[in-house]
């Protein structure tokens, strides 16, 4: 009986001690719109004849834990008092994490642009690891596709050939613009037109400002075998909005945001995808084996970008140096015969 009153006492404490407990006005509240605590103690004993006892478990740990008797029962008491409060709060719980796991994607909406030739019945999805051959940046969320990254990395290996590191490292990132989520699907980008950053184009320029470039017939080139006249890019122009504008993308072409559209409505050098997470996953493709050309002296050369790119240029130039060879010969050879 001296049992039962002490867990009596304990677990059904009345509605107005229950309140004077609280210890926050959101606490007391919480405990009104609840009622009374119930006695969820009182099962845990058994009737027996007029009195009460403890279950066979319960009451020989009570008798083994001597006087700690009082202090585990205050304990129990103290946990089972909260007990309507902690169920409420796992239920919340509970329904908030159904509510967030059933919200939708609103990339789901999101279909890529065919102002830029993708197909517009798709979204943005993860190609990580696929047949894609450039742009690794863009992988995990692109509209790109395996065609449309080779004419990226056609274009990018046409400048960096003949340009500075740092110009061949900006000029890989505005390329691979075009494989950028945020472009794909219209945000950062109006029809066949990217928008890029004036922040993000002024870096460009100055990294490309001492490289060597030839007017083309829309807009700018880098000086190659094929290049008449090279000049150096500040001595073509001092604005980096007309570099940006007139040098050709590889797919389409790039424009200039204003600055109040920057960086959420044009590109900035930062792929979507560091910023909003990967995007679906694509059905995967084996990749092809790597080609590096049909030329018959690349089965020799290390298939680095610098041996690639060495025989490249000895290619390009060959004929001209074949030319002056031949010329300087003939002109040594009438020479000769002069003096005789």
């Amino acid at each position: 009986q001296a049992v039962a009153a002490l867990v009596s006492r304990h677990i059904a404490t009345p509605l107005g001690a229950a309140l004077r407990q609280a210890h926050s006005p959101h606490e007391a509240m919480v405990w009104g719109a609840l009622g009374a605590p119930a006695p969820l103690g009182v099962p845990l004993l058994l009737a027996a004849g007029d009195g009460w006892m403890l279950p066979q478990t319960l009451g020989s740990a009570v008798a083994v834990g001597g006087g700690s008797c009082s202090s585990v029962f205050e304990l129990a008491a103290a946990a089972l008092r909260h007990a309507p409060l902690v169920i409420l709060v796992v239920l919340h719980l509970y329904a908030v994490g159904v509510g967030g796991a059933e919200a939708p994607d609103s990339s789901a909406d999101e279909s890529c642009s065919k102002g830029l030739g993708f197909n517009e019945s798709v979204v943005p999805k993860d190609r990580g690891f696929q047949d894609l051959m450039a742009c690794d940046e863009h992988h995990k969320r692109t509209c790109c596709e395996r065609n449309d990254t080779a004419k990226v990395r056609q274009a990018w290996s046409n400048l960096a050939v003949v340009s500075s590191p740092r110009c061949a490292k900006l000029a890989q990132l505005a390329f691979c613009s075009v494989c950028d989520a945020d472009v794909g699907v219209g945000i950062k980008s109006f029809a066949n037109t990217i928008l890029l950053c004036p922040s993000f184009c002024l870096r460009w320029f100055e990294a490309c400002i001492d490289d060597f470039f030839a007017p083309a017939a829309l807009g700018l080139q880098a000086c190659g075998p094929s290049a008449l006249v090279c000049s150096p890019l500040r001595e073509i122009t001092q604005s980096a909005g007309e570099f940006c504008t007139r040098i050709g993308a590889p797919i389409g072409a790039f424009g200039l945001a204003s600055s109040e559209k920057e960086p959420d409505a044009c590109f900035d050098g930062v792929p979507s995808a560091r910023s909003r997470g990967p995007g679906p996953k694509a059905h995967w493709v084996r990749p092809n084996k790597p080609s590096y050309g049909d030329e018959w002296w690349r089965p020799f050369v290390p298939r680095s970008y610098a041996a690639q790119a060495y025989m490249k240029k000895i290619q390009d130039y060959a004929p001209s140096v074949i030319v002056a060879c031949v010329a300087v010969f003939f002109g040594w050879h009438l020479w000769n015969s002069s003096r005789d």
